[in-house]
Parts: C-alpha cells; sequence; structure tokens
C-alpha cells in the first residue's frame, strides 16, 4: 500500500499530459494481446531441430534472485563532466514455474543483501518488467515507478561528502513505460529462449539479425534542482535550474544477436540493439519551441547470458540493459534514461506425459 502515494502522484502529473496517455494506451492494448492463444500461435514456428530442441511440453520449475534498478545520468554538453543517479538496490529471491505458454514467478527482497539506507537513503518503488521470447520476436514491457535516489560517488563531486555517506535525494522521482518488439530473422536456428527462458536449448552456433521499433516514455521530477548546489559552477552553466524533464520517443531498432555453445551443454549469448528516431522532450513544463519540438532520438540496449544445463538442471545468469538518451539542445544539459535487469537461476525440467 505504501506505494499508492507514488501512483497518485505520477497520475495526477500525467492525467494532464497526452503523450503520456497514449503510451499508457499502447501497453494496455498489447498486454490484452499477448493473453491471446491466437497471438501466441502467431509467434510459435517449427524450429530446425539440428540447431535447437524444445521443452514446450515439459514443466520448468526454477529458483532465481535478481535485481531491477533505473538510472538518471546528467551530462554537461560543453565538458566532460556528468552525474549519475540512482536509486536504492535491492535483490529479490523468488521461485516460478513454467508450462507450454504458461508461466508465473513471485517475489520478494531479501534484506540482507539491500543497500545501506544510511549511505544510500531509502527507494520506494513499483513496477512490472516483462520480457516474451517467442520464436519470431523478442518483446520487452517496462513499467516502473521509483522515488527516491542518491548520487553516485558523491565524494568526487561534492566535497562535503565521504565514501560512507551518499548525496540523497528522496524528493526525486521517476515513472518510466515502454514498449519494444524486435523480429529475428534467423528464428528457425537462433533462439533467445536458450539463454533467457530455459524452455529451449541451442545444440549449435547461430546467430541472427535482428530489428523493430520502440515506443518509450520517461518522466523525471523534484523538489528541487537536479543538479545540486554544491557542484562547481563551470558546470550546467544554463540547467541549474531544471527539476521537470520527460520524453516520449518512437524509435526504429537494428541490431545483431549471436549464441556461442561450448562444452556441448553451455551457452553464451550477446545481443546489442541500436535504435534511432523521434522524440518529444519536455523541460520544466514550459512551452519552449526550441526544447519541445520533436527531436532525433537514440537508444541501445545490450543483453547477456551465460547457461549451462546438467541433464535435467540449468544454471543461469543473464544481464539486460537498455538506455535512452534525451538531449535538450536548448541549453547545456543531456539526459540519459536507463534500466538494468539482472537474473541469476536455477532450476529443474520434469517431463510431463
Amino acid at each position: 500500500m505504501r506505494f499508492i502515494p507514488i501512483i497518485v502522484r505520477f497520475w495526477l502529473i500525467w492525467i494532464f499530459n497526452m503523450r503520456s496517455l497514449l503510451v499508457i494506451s499502447c501497453f494496455l492494448l498489447f498486454q490484452y494481446a499477448a493473453d491471446a492463444k491466437s497471438l501466441f500461435r502467431f509467434f510459435e514456428l517449427k524450429k530446425d531441430s539440428n540447431y535447437i530442441e524444445s521443452y514446450r511440453n515439459d514443466l520448468i520449475i526454477r529458483l532465481y534472485s535478481g535485481e531491477k534498478s533505473h538510472s538518471l545520468e546528467l551530462n554537461d554538453l560543453n565538458e566532460p563532466y556528468h552525474l549519475k543517479y540512482l536509486p536504492n538496490g535491492y535483490f529479490n529471491l523468488g521461485a516460478g514455474f513454467s508450462y507450454r505458454s504458461f508461466g508465473i514467478s513471485l517475489a520478494t527482497k531479501i534484506p540482507v543483501f539491500q543497500n545501506s539506507s544510511i549511505k544510500h537513503g531509502d527507494t520506494k518503488r513499483f513496477g512490472i518488467q516483462y520480457y516474451l521470447y517467442s520464436g519470431k520476436f523478442s518483446i520487452d514491457v517496462l513499467t516502473s515507478f521509483s522515488k527516491g535516489y542518491y548520487l553516485n560517488r558523491s565524494f568526487s563531486h561534492l566535497a562535503s561528502y565521504t565514501k560512507d555517506r551518499e548525496y540523497q535525494r528522496p524528493d526525486m522521482s521517476s515513472a518510466n513505460l515502454g514498449i519494444t518488439v524486435n523480429y529475428i530473422f534467423n528464428h528457425s536456428r537462433f533462439s533467445y529462449k536458450a539463454a533467457f527462458s530455459d524452455t529451449e536449448k541451442q545444440k549449435k552456433n547461430a546467430g541472427s539479425l535482428i530489428a523493430g521499433g520502440s515506443i518509450f516514455s520517461y518522466q523525471t521530477i523534484a523538489d528541487s534542482a537536479f543538479v545540486p548546489r554544491g557542484i562547481h559552477s563551470d558546470y550546467f552553466q544554463k540547467s541549474r535550474d531544471v527539476s521537470k524533464s520527460g520524453v516520449l520517443a518512437f524509435n526504429a531498432n537494428l541490431g545483431y544477436a549471436y549464441s556461442l555453445v561450448f562444452l556441448k551443454h553451455g551457452i553464451f549469448t550477446l545481443a546489442y540493439i541500436v535504435g534511432s528516431g523521434i522524440q518529444d522532450n519536455s523541460f520544466e513544463r514550459e512551452i519552449i519551441p526550441e526544447v519541445n519540438r520533436w527531436r532525433f532520438s537514440t537508444n541501445h540496449t545490450g543483453r547477456l547470458g551465460v547457461g549451462y544445463r546438467f541433464s535435467r538442471y540449468y544454471v543461469r545468469f543473464g544481464i539486460i540493459r537498455s538506455t535512452q538518451y534525451t538531449n535538450l539542445k536548448f541549453n547545456d544539459l543531456g539526459i540519459g534514461n536507463g534500466t538494468n535487469f539482472m537474473q541469476v537461476s536455477i532450476g529443474k525440467r520434469i517431463s510431463v506425459k
């Protein structure tokens, strides 16, 4: 229940922002369609059995631990200087299972592995990060609401701080929504599932060209300026009062993914996708043509997955990093919004007749 005030706050801000309503509508339509049986059949296809072994008819049970976070990077466009805000992160411990097209996972945070609230402050968060890997497509869905950040390596920016305590921003909030749909061209021989969902096995080395599109919306607000007052006056000379920013971006994506099979039952997968398109920036929510008009947009997403199977057991490690760059060229401020997802899991495959 503690997340309700955060959601209500963002809703009151967004209700006057039609751009965000567009992204939310797209997200809801996708969620409804993703559950349709006809859509699932469209996604699936016959695989080349020389390259991919399917476990779709088996029950997969798993234990996993992971971390999700969102970062806000401020770059001085006139100087090689930047600030990076992070939420206070923690690891989740969860369990789940999947069978055919159905799967569910539940997790809770592990207090032992949570960063010190004295050093990093407290972060309240709510969100869903969902990755769907079908035969032909990879689909990423992001919803993230966070309140409470700290300035990473504060001691290198502010003389009054040490390594034992970071500069904390409990007033800083972010709301992020996004959908990415990419087509896997070599879908009969290359499998994302083998590295990231464990319902398939990659038997031979294979790669694939990947292309698609994405929609992102990032909103960040604070009660005071993003740039701390203690930052040297030589930096962010024209942007020291910015406390609100937002972006709505439409991008076309192109990239490549490759899976290397090692020691017969191991897999190493690396993928990198670059996107470009247009974005609509908001700056202090003012009607300033130089800032709010549509501009060139860039983003990039990287995936790394390593796993190994021991007969019917497996162990897997995966990292996904996605960043959307927002350059407000009206002043000297560049904003980079990024999301990180890391997970380690172990599981077992059980045959079901």
